[in-house]
């Protein structure tokens, strides 16, 4: 009876730490345009009492001077700073530039607004130095772009063919240029190359940006589907949190946003 019991316990703990594996708890980390103007430091220090893991999307200069300030007082306070938003052009992205992400797991979101043979080289050699830093590179999709959809960032990344360079999934650019029903599809295509994701709350059949992005809490289109979706593709990437010109104070946004995510993950994993 003793070694039935031992079995039995044995067997429980291995079920019990099956049930915590399955578990989806992707970091959020907030855009930059969403974050109260404060000193590096405080900014840190919000991210860390409201429960975000980071700001991501953030600006950087030719020297790179404020990314790796910020970098380290984020680090200071156990936070981190994710990402760069940057536009490809003819000259690859600068070493300097980024510099400050080396080595942590960061990334650069590009945005490619006109396709030239020597864009596409620029980008080549941008996903080569960012290799070497080990900063990986996700095509930013957006609205009005040469890269406006997710076929279009896939079929760039097919002809440059470079394995740090990916794709950033983003709700708001999705249901603005794409058709919801095409979803899952998209994310399936994407598949290893979905190297991050954005999300908001958004109104499904939403036309300007301030129904296209709203805090988390807000809007009808539900963001389970999302998830479920990238859950169900082990998808172990970020995720932004988009907060372009959101009305309101941005502390009482990002706070109402972080409710509603942590509510959003109860949901997905209550049956883990």
């Amino acid at each position: 009876m003793k070694v039935f019991l031992l079995i039995f316990a044995a067997l429980l703990s291995v079920c019990s730490f099956s049930v915590a594996e399955e578990e989806f708890l992707p970091d959020l980390y907030a855009f930059f345009n969403g974050t109260p103007k404060l000193s590096f430091e405080e900014e840190a220090e919000f991210f860390k009492e409201t429960g975000y893991a980071g700001i991501s999307q953030v600006y950087a200069n030719r020297t790179g001077k404020k990314l790796e300030e910020r970098v380290a007082a984020y680090e200071k306070s156990g936070v981190r700073v994710l990402s760069v938003y940057l536009s490809a052009t003819k000259d690859p992205i600068k070493e300097e530039a980024v510099k400050g992400l080396a080595n942590r797991g960061g990334m650069i979101e590009l945005t490619v607004k006109t396709i030239t043979p020597e864009v596409v080289e620029s980008i080549r050699r941008t996903a080569t130095m960012a290799e070497s830093l080990k900063i990986k590179v996700a095509l930013y999709p957006h609205a009005g772009n040469a890269v406006a959809r997710m076929p279009e960032a896939m079929s760039l990344i097919g002809k440059i063919d470079h394995p740090n360079l990916g794709v950033m999934f983003n709700l708001c650019h999705f249901l603005k240029n794409e058709k919801a029903k095409d979803l899952e599809k998209v994310l399936t295509v994407a598949g290893h190359r979905l190297f991050a994701v954005s999300t908001c709350g958004a109104d499904i059949d939403g036309k300007d940006w301030g129904q296209l992005i709203q805090t988390l809490d807000q809007g009808d289109f539900p963001q389970t589907r999302l998830f479920k979706a990238l859950k169900k593709m082990n998808f172990k990437g970020p995720v932004g949190l988009q907060c372009y010109a959101i009305k309101g104070d941005p502390r009482a946004n990002l706070t109402a946003s972080m409710k509603a995510w942590r509510k959003l993950l109860n949901e997905l994993n209550k049956d883990a």
